[in-house]
């Protein structure tokens, strides 16, 4: 419990060597993005901004992070998102005079390091930066991108080369910072009702489904692929499944299990929280329109809460 309680209470390290980098430059890469994204990307030469590519049936291909960096833009994706991404930018790019890199997998690679929790912001000299506001730090090595991040813990992402990054973790532990591993930090997210491209959203899912529609959408922007469906969710129609945060005691439920209410299976757990809080076990899961949140929900013998969907 190291991990979380810095995360909570102190100031906590996590990689994230699940994530997928790549980076867009050239003539215009954000007007590119803005003809097939669900967000606009901020005309600011510091301010990013969270999206999703859909098919055009408005299904999610992938979530991305819009990172600036001068005049070239960095995304990240999770790795489950990252085959679709790169596949559908490479497809874009040639026609928008636009270079597509893969730094993930460059010969010298890129990767990001989370600084987490309220002690964050001193142990990195103080940047006040909102969500996706990026600005260049000094590492040991060299110069870093330091992206503001709000969920599922507040604090930072670095970005840069693997070694710079290699160093820069070194630093921040010497001064304090504690490593959490993959448990606390999943842990923490899920409690936050925060969902994961590759677990909780795949490409079943449509926006209006996982809580992130009005993160992720501008509902006045121009077209983009599957942007009838969109609006057609948002303002005419109910999903007929939506994600919410679940709680439950005892034996914890397995990912992929199903939902039962009177007998019928009225939704899914996508994600289950490692660590118990409390005595008390937090999940992600879909569960039909139809369910009744005032009725027992059961996953095998193990009673389940709804806390609510998911609301980003």
């Amino acid at each position: 419990m190291e991990g979380y309680a810095a995360l909570k209470s102190g100031a906590a390290v996590v990689e994230h060597p699940e994530r997928a980098l790549l980076r867009l430059s050239g003539k215009d890469p954000a007007g590119m993005l803005n003809a097939i994204l669900t967000n606009d990307v901020p005309k600011e030469v510091n301010r990013g901004v969270y999206a999703m590519l859909l098919n055009p049936k408005g299904r999610i291909l992938s979530d991305l992070r819009i990172i600036k960096h001068g005049k070239d833009i960095v995304i990240v994706t999770e790795a489950g998102g990252a085959s679709a991404a790169k596949e559908t930018l490479g497809r874009y790019a040639p026609f928008s005079r636009v270079k597509l890199e893969d730094l993930s997998g460059a010969t010298e690679p890129w990767s990001i390091l989370g600084l987490y929790g309220p002690e964050a912001k001193g142990l990195l000299g103080g940047p006040d930066l909102t969500e996706h506001e990026t600005t260049e730090l000094e590492a040991a090595d060299g110069s870093v991108l330091a992206v503001g991040v709000a969920a599922p813990v507040p604090g930072y992402d670095l970005i840069g080369p693997s070694s710079i990054i290699s160093a820069a973790r070194d630093y921040l532990l010497d001064r304090g910072a504690v490593p959490a591993d993959f448990d606390p930090y999943e842990t923490a997210r899920i409690e936050a009702g925060v969902p994961r491209y590759g677990a909780d959203v795949t490409p079943e899912n449509f926006p209006g489904e996982t809580g992130l529609l009005e993160r992720a959408a501008d509902f006045g922007k121009g077209c983009y692929p599957g942007q009838e469906t969109v609006a057609r969710m948002h303002y005419r129609g109910h999903p007929n499944k939506t994600l919410h945060r679940l709680a439950f005691v005892g034996t914890p439920a397995e990912q992929g299990a199903d939902i039962i209410q009177n007998g019928k299976a009225v939704g899914r757990i996508t994600s289950v929280a490692p660590l118990s809080l409390d005595g008390k076990i937090f999940a992600l899961g879909y569960l039909s329109r139809n369910a009744d949140l005032e009725a027992p929900l059961k996953v095998g013998e193990t009673t389940v809460s709804s806390l609510g969907p998911v609301r980003l």
